[in-house]
């Protein structure tokens, strides 16, 4: 419930007479959103404080939209555990807690309680640097959104390396 806790503070703020349906995927709050990490769950997932509108703060469990990682918490095979937990340590060293963040594209996530968001950080300079972005790119995870089928991890990592 915490995370529809924080869509239905964020609908509060929506002009009067919009109807917000708060528990739809489809509802999205584009932000951006002040945002802090408090600490890393695993590599797709993050603690965050957020800050709402001046004087109202709240804490969610943030996932980032766009990505799947390994799970750590209950993985299919060993490969996944420890992919997983390269994944959760890389979050770790890059949005450690503390670090400033910006949330865009907020929307509910029916699963955890809790939203689901693009997450970014300061890069300088005024630009902002996406996080699934910096895994894909390290390919801890795959590109994945609601509707795709899970991502067959334990298959994935058994796979010899393609070569170059």
């Amino acid at each position: 419930m915490r995370g529809l806790s924080l869509l239905a503070i964020i609908a509060a703020a929506a002009p009067a007479g919009a109807e917000i349906d708060v528990t739809s995927r489809s509802t999205v709050f584009s932000g951006p959103y002040a945002a802090e990490v408090v600490r890393v769950v695993d590599g797709d997932t993050l603690d965050m404080r957020i800050a709402i509108w001046p004087g109202l703060v709240a804490e969610y469990a943030v996932r980032v939209r766009g990505i799947d990682a390994p799970e750590t918490f209950r993985p299919g095979c060993e490969a996944e555990r420890a992919a997983g937990e390269e994944a959760a340590q890389t979050v770790a060293q890059i949005y450690g807690p503390g670090t400033d963040t910006r949330l865009r594209e907020v929307s509910y996530d029916p699963f955890y309680g809790r939203v689901v968001a693009e997450v970014r950080r300061d890069a300088g300079a005024e630009e902002w640097t996406s996080l699934a972005d910096e895994l894909l790119e390290r390919e801890l995870v795959q590109a994945w959104t609601p509707g795709m089928n899970p991502v067959p991890w334990c298959l994935l990592l058994s796979s010899p390396a393609p070569q170059e």
